[in-house]
């Protein structure tokens, strides 16, 4: 079963497990999950260009930890700067043992 994750600036909602992770797990992967989306956002920049747009990114890891982009929804040129932030993060950790696979990435970013 493929788990989703969708990381956006408010919260980390882990969905669609069919079980709910240890309490060590479910912390290593909200770390886990914070660094990805502080890495990606970073990359983002200024999102004052962005007001009142939105775009939702899916993003499936790769096997040397990056991540590539699935598909987006939204704005297009906010879905464009998304899709280059999400591609171009390096130096992403490890992921625990149960991170999902894929991610739904919510843009703008909050500065």
């Amino acid at each position: 079963m493929t788990r989703w994750i969708r990381v956006s600036t408010l919260a980390i909602l882990l969905a669609g497990c069919s079980h709910a992770p240890s309490n060590v797990a479910d912390r290593e992967t909200k770390a886990y999950l914070h660094h990805v989306q502080s890495a990606i956002t970073h990359n983002f920049g200024d999102t004052r260009h962005y007001a009142g747009k939105r775009c939702l990114v899916t993003a499936q890891r790769r096997a040397d930890g990056r991540y590539s982009v699935l598909r987006t929804e939204g704005d297009e040129a906010l879905c464009l700067k998304a899709w280059q932030s999400v591609s171009s993060a390096r130096n992403l950790p490890l992921p625990p043992k149960n991170a999902p696979e894929q991610l739904m990435i919510a843009f703008p970013p909050a500065n």
